[in-house]
């Protein structure tokens, strides 16, 4: 066993910024005692999978506070309260050393699919694994890999051509979770990861099927059913530990209305199944999949059963009593109803803004609230004061926070932004759960009341040049006499 003590440091030429609304540099401390982290690697290791004892030596080794580490499921597997969202992960030196980091400081789970960057994401992933694997930096059984299957879009599209079963969404996209498609695509996914055996394999978002027009939701719950059943046969071919579904369990807004029903998911599973994660979107805008009652909804996210509305356990208690861990995606790009762009909850003021719903002052007083109601800026968290321009960090740390949620999902591409926002994520316990509840559901209120009237409105003070003509947003239909 080879131990190698490490710490973080950046060039001159790349010193880490802060999360500021001018762009400015903020001072780091290269040598605060957070960014000290241990490496602890077997090199003769032989497993080709993640495991309880290697996650667990992964956490001890890497400084995550204990408090912060989720067990997945009845697995056995530790994984860090926040994962590497691989969505948008190009080929370049920058964002390789961004992932290196961000597995260096302690997150062991990894979020991809095939349709992430056109398949480019799983190759850049699988050559810095390769990379620190070689280097006895980390081993395989530390370090918790899911991928997907069920978007074809892009280079996807060649494999498709005489592919059954296949729903046809526009020239563009299919949706495709067959039992030989999704063969075929664990062992695409295997050899650009540059692994024999995925820990978790997710079904990517199947719900959207119904989009086809000769699908429907009965449809898509028997192609579960035929999905579920080969996911066995792949865990016991040994190429996948586990499965679950990313999916939509409310409708996301009007025209985009399509969701599954947890208990319906559930009974097209097989007996002894290997069923143990779901992910959803969670964040600000989306936050009341928290509390609401989880029941089949109308796009408008009323509950067809009304009495059910109030009678149905939540989705994460659903997902509790099955035996379910939750992974949500999405923490910083909020959807509210038939509003044209995402609302970003973050501080940063470049490039991406620019599709932002959300103004920089309502980021500032989100960032206010989170700080006074989770005193972030007292020990043990040492946040900024106030609006200092770290949202993200802040955001991510309060839904990290939160019972029902198990490990968040954050795209973090440079290496600067990893160093910036990991110690506080990984290196002070969890804020008190009913409290990061309080401050999410008074964060989603806020949102709420600021775009409440946004959906049907021409402008409610935030429009942008590039949002789509109003004539294209949901009509409410009209009311029966």
């Amino acid at each position: 066993t080879t131990t190698t003590t490490t710490t973080t440091e950046a060039s001159q030429s790349e010193s880490p910024q802060s999360e500021t609304q001018s762009g400015s540099t903020a001072s780091y401390d290269y040598y605060d005692p957070r960014d000290l982290f241990v490496l602890v690697a077997e090199t003769n290791s032989s497993t080709n999978r993640a495991t309880p004892e290697g996650t667990r030596s992964y956490m001890q080794g890497h400084s995550v506070h204990p408090a912060c580490a989720a067990t997945l499921a009845d697995t056995g597997l530790m994984v860090s309260p926040v994962g590497f969202g691989c969505h948008r992960l190009e080929d370049s030196d920058r964002q390789k050393a961004a992932l290196e980091a961000a597995v260096s400081m302690g997150c062991n789970f990894l979020d991809l699919a095939p349709n992430y960057t056109d398949g480019v994401a799983e190759e850049v992933a699988g050559s810095v694994l390769h990379k620190l694997f070689s280097e006895g930096k980390v081993r395989r059984d530390q370090i918790v890999v899911a991928s997907k299957v069920g978007n074809v879009l892009g280079k996807q599209l060649v494999f498709a051509k005489d592919q059954t079963n296949i729903a046809k969404i526009n020239d563009d996209l299919l949706h495709c979770i067959a039992p030989e498609w999704i063969e075929q695509e664990i062992s695409r996914s295997l050899e650009r990861l540059q692994l024999t055996a995925l820990d978790c394999l997710l079904l990517h978002c199947p719900e959207f099927e119904e989009k086809a027009p000769d699908v429907s939701m009965s449809d898509v719950y028997a192609r579960l059913k035929a999905a579920f059943e080969h996911l066995e046969k792949e865990v016991s071919r040994g190429r996948i530990s586990m499965y679950g579904i990313s999916a939509a369990f409310v409708p996301l807004r009007p025209t985009d209305p399509e969701h599954l029903h947890l208990p319906e998911v559930m009974r097209q599973l097989p007996a002894d199944h290997h069923f143990r994660v779901i992910q959803l979107p969670v964040n600000f805008a989306e936050a009341d999949v928290l509390w609401v009652g989880h029941t089949p909804r109308n796009p408008d996210g009323t509950a067809v059963v009304p009495e059910q509305a109030f009678e149905s356990p939540s989705l994460p208690e659903m997902a509790k009593e099955f035996g379910l861990s939750i992974l949500s995606n999405r923490p910083l790009d909020g959807i509210y109803k038939e509003a044209h762009g995402v609302l970003r909850f973050s501080s940063l003021d470049c490039n991406v803004r620019a599709f932002s719903e959300l103004q920089l002052d309502n980021c500032d007083v989100l960032e206010e609230h989170l700080t006074s109601t989770c005193s972030l800026d007292s020990p043990p968290f040492g946040a900024s004061e106030g609006a200092g321009g770290e949202l993200a960090a802040k955001t991510v740390k309060v839904l990290a926070s939160l019972n029902a949620v198990d490990v968040v999902l954050l795209g973090m591409r440079q290496p600067e932004y990893v160093l910036g926002t990991l110690p506080l994520l990984l290196r002070s316990p969890p804020i008190e759960p009913t409290i990061a509840l309080s401050a999410v559901r008074s964060a989603h209120s806020r949102v709420s009341m600021w775009f409440a009237t946004a959906a049907h409105e021409a402008d409610h003070g935030t429009a942008k040049s590039w949002r789509l003509p109003v004539a294209e947003k949901f009509v409410e239909p009209p009311c029966e006499a």
